[in-house]
């Protein structure tokens, strides 16, 4: 009897901890409102499924994240998810999921700018119509309800571009493969072709294209739970140059004085990605590490092996802060000199510093580091009632923040133009802006910057994935 006694003792905590009462079992899920998509889509992103058993302190928190999953595929336009309380004394529930699909077939105006950035086209380009791009894009967002994309496209102007894209994300009843391929052919009577003093140069001829590109991809990804994912692409690129750029302005622009450029390349990424809201992140952590090979030694003309690396964290404190740090960078394993095009840094896509949107810094390497905090200011949702016709748009959620941020970063440029005298030092910005948050992922600002040059300003800043 004693020996019985001490071992319900030893067990006891286990025995707690195992009582069903402590979890609730999800005896089903049920969708209302979806129409266009698969309710497999639906539940794919979900983090639990019926018949699993969760912790009942978890179980908000997993509602959370599905909200968020779900949100972030762009696919709905608001969705409220409930459970049965009552239920929960017997140990199980059901999860209700309301859905309000978005509008999935969007022919688009195009009214693109060709500068990196609206500063530079806005202070640096004199706002001019000339760097503009107009034509038209058709996409849709849910072709077959299985959340796959469709976009053909066509704009003229100052580039000229024709583009067709499909991304497939469930190939596999498990919905864990996924398959996409584009292609697009680019012609444009201007071309970048040297960086001085840390701006870019640009010819142009107004009689005939300067600049030629083709390219092709296909990318294999396998995504077994929600959050991980790996993808492999292999891809061909052609492009083409005028001679005056080829053989006077830059000889480097390929390298050796060639006119063109033709290569394969294949490259894999490896993702996690638990943001709750991709484009302006509250909470969770994002990191992307790959490797690309350009260059197969078909052709001969390109040779480069890069790996990059981009992790970012967001620590929310407090009711109303967030915390936010990163780090991103890139090591080019084959140290020889690259053509120019394949020589970028900072300031290109996501790899730019707070306060330097008018520099560019060419390099083989980069590192750069961010650091900031965020506070809300308030939300709300805006009814737009019989002013819009689609219900998709009437209901606006809105938030306004506030933010604060600390940039630094360092190219490695070892065959740089001397003239370029922002190579190789450690570069420092600062900024503080007020930014909104539409819908759910649509995103602008207006903020006031400063770098260590000295050199300050306000500037819109805008992230719209429409």
């Amino acid at each position: 009897m004693k020996l019985l006694t001490v071992m319900l003792l030893l067990l006891a905590p286990l025995l707690a901890a195992a009582d069903p009462g402590d979890s609730v079992r999800i005896d089903g899920i049920v969708l209302d409102g979806h129409n266009k998509t698969r309710s497999r889509v639906i539940y794919r992103e979900m983090t639990f499924s019926g018949g699993d058993l969760i912790p009942l302190d978890d179980l908000d928190f997993e509602v959370g994240r599905s909200y968020n999953n779900l949100m972030n595929t762009g696919l709905f336009a608001s969705i409220e998810m409930a459970y049965d309380t009552a239920a929960l004394a017997e140990g199980s529930t059901t999860i209700f999921v309301n859905i309000r699909e978005t509008w999935y077939i969007y022919p688009v105006p195009v009214f693109e700018l060709a500068d990196r950035n609206f500063n530079v086209w806005w202070n640096e380009q004199g706002r001019s119509l000339d760097r503009v791009n107009i034509g038209g894009k058709l996409t849709h967002y849910n072709f077959t309800g299985r959340r796959d994309k469709l976009k053909v496209g066509y704009t003229t102007g100052y580039t000229r571009a024709t583009e067709a894209s499909y991304i497939f994300p469930y190939l596999n009843p498990a919905g864990t493969v996924g398959i996409s391929a584009d292609v697009d052919f680019s012609r444009r009577r201007e071309q970048n072709y040297l960086t001085r003093d840390n701006q870019q140069l640009f010819y142009s001829d107004s009689t005939r294209f300067v600049y030629r590109r083709s390219a092709a991809a296909l990318t294999l990804n396998y995504r077994r739970k929600i959050y991980v994912s790996h993808a492999v692409q292999l891809g061909w690129r052609y492009s083409r140059i005028a001679d005056t750029i080829a053989q006077d302005l830059n000889p480097e622009f390929y390298g050796g004085g060639r006119s063109s450029q033709e290569y394969f390349r294949i490259g894999y990424d490896f993702r996690n990605d638990r943001r709750d809201v991709r484009n302006y992140p509250w909470r969770g952590m994002y990191l992307n590490v790959g490797i690309s090979k350009d260059g197969l030694g078909i052709f001969g003309e390109r040779d480069g092996l890069e790996v990059h690396a981009d992790y970012r964290r967001f620590v929310p404190f407090g009711e109303h802060y967030s915390f936010n740090y990163g780090l991103a960078g890139k090591y080019s394993i084959i140290r020889t000199q690259q053509p120019f095009l394949e020589n970028r840094a900072i300031g290109f896509g996501s790899n730019g510093i707070t306060g330097y949107q008018f520099y560019v810094v060419d390099g083989l390497d980069m590192l750069i580091w961010r650091a900031g905090v965020r506070r809300e200011l308030f939300r709300t949702k805006l009814d737009l009632g019989p002013l819009v016709f689609i219900d998709a748009f009437r209901y606006i959620p809105l938030r306004v923040l506030v933010s604060l941020q600390f940039n630094q970063g360092i190219a490695n440029a070892p065959f740089r133009d001397t003239s370029n005298a922002l190579n190789n030092i450690l570069l420092t910005g600062i900024g503080a802006s007020l930014d909104v948050v539409l819908y759910y992922d649509m995103v602008g600002g207006i903020q006031y910057n400063r770098n260590h040059l000295g050199e300050d300003g306000v500037y819109l800043n805008f992230n719209f994935s429409f």
